[in-house]
């Protein structure tokens, strides 16, 4: 699997936000009552190398949390795929499903093992952390599932088209999706959606209720077909980062609006609509001006580095008060209660 990180630097510390297990409905954190409480199980399935170190699941504080950690090349661990080297988190999260399905908890959490992965966007802070410690799993339970990433860029309204050729497709996985969907689902090809779109990249939270949905068999297909694919295990990983809205939900298309998404299920809720895309778009303003600021960049150019240091410092500072906001409107109900259906687009 691929995670990689773009930088290591996080304004807010979120080793300090935890929920206090009481009667409230929300926990108080630093930034106003933010984490939503629910007696929920929880399995949070973790897709891993045996060097991955996920010690940061140590500091979430979630009722009724039990973690399974998936070593993809550790045969001999107690959770493991089938084969090593073939469909990335896919086959894992497949396996577990299956293996799984007669005692699933109420809410499946499926990550990789990165606590600052770079497929979680700055208004979650580009931390799993803040993302899981925020996650409202009554929202979860209600949509059944729920991309934990939520944002729009290179994903929605109409990322995927089935109908390319690989002559005519920009993305490598593309020219596959047709043969994927027919070949895991069963579908014939005039069954097959001509559209996928849905934010990225197969983290995610599922119900019991959306997996059972599905005869246990379903599973066994698609591992199956992972194992035995000629595709690479890059595409055919790939392909699977757009197929998880069919197998839950049957709708190729998953692009509920962001600023509802933000508020209903992490109470993070921007004034404006816009809000999210603005908060984002700084946050990459943030990260591009980091690599100003790097040793050997800043010998070659420092009056760059001072100038990058100073935007940091603007930005870092905006970030935080447009967060603290966010958060503090999220914690109203009255706030929360304006959003709409989540699957309207």
């Amino acid at each position: 699997m691929s995670c990689h990180k773009l930088w290591h630097h996080n304004p807010l510390d979120h080793r300090r936000i935890r929920a206090n297990r009481g009667s409230d409905k929300h926990a108080s954190t630093e930034y106003g009552e933010s984490v939503y409480m629910s007696n929920r199980t929880v399995n949070l399935v973790i897709a891993s190398l045996e060097a991955d170190d996920i010690s940061w699941t140590s500091r979430l504080d979630l009722p009724s949390l039990n973690i399974i950690r998936y070593v993809i090349d550790a045969p001999g661990a107690e959770y493991h795929p089938p084969v090593a080297g073939k469909g990335r988190e896919a086959l894992v999260y497949h396996t577990y499903f299956h293996d799984f399905y007669d005692k699933l908890p109420d809410i499946s959490i499926m990550i990789h093992p990165h606590e600052d992965p770079w497929h979680i966007e700055g208004v979650l802070q580009r931390s799993m952390l803040f993302t899981l410690s925020h996650l409202d799993l009554e929202v979860v339970q209600s949509r059944q599932y729920a991309n934990l990433r939520v944002s729009w860029t290179q994903a929605c309204p109409d990322w995927i088209n089935t109908t390319k050729t690989p002559q005519e497709a920009l993305k490598q996985e593309e020219p596959y999706m047709h043969s994927a969907l027919v070949q895991n689902f069963g579908m014939s090809d005039n069954e097959v959606p001509d559209i996928l779109a849905g934010p990225c990249c197969s983290q995610f939270a599922v119900t019991r209720e959306a997996v059972l949905r599905n005869p246990k068999h379903q599973y066994k297909r698609s591992m199956d077909w992972l194992v035995g694919t000629s595709l690479s295990e890059y595409i055919s990983g790939r392909t699977w980062e757009h197929m998880w809205p069919y197998l839950f939900r049957r709708e190729g298309i998953d692009c509920p609006s962001e600023w509802e998404v933000y508020c209903a299920m992490y109470h993070v809720c921007f004034e404006q609509r816009d809000g999210p895309s603005e908060y984002n778009q700084l946050w990459r303003e943030k990260e591009a001006l980091q690599e100003d600021t790097e040793f050997w960049r800043e010998i070659l150019n420092p009056q760059a580095g001072v100038r990058a240091r100073k935007r940091i410092q603007e930005i870092e500072l905006l970030l935080k008060v447009k967060l603290t906001a966010a958060l503090q409107r999220g914690a109203m109900d009255s706030v929360r209660a304006t959003v709409g259906d989540l699957y309207k687009s």
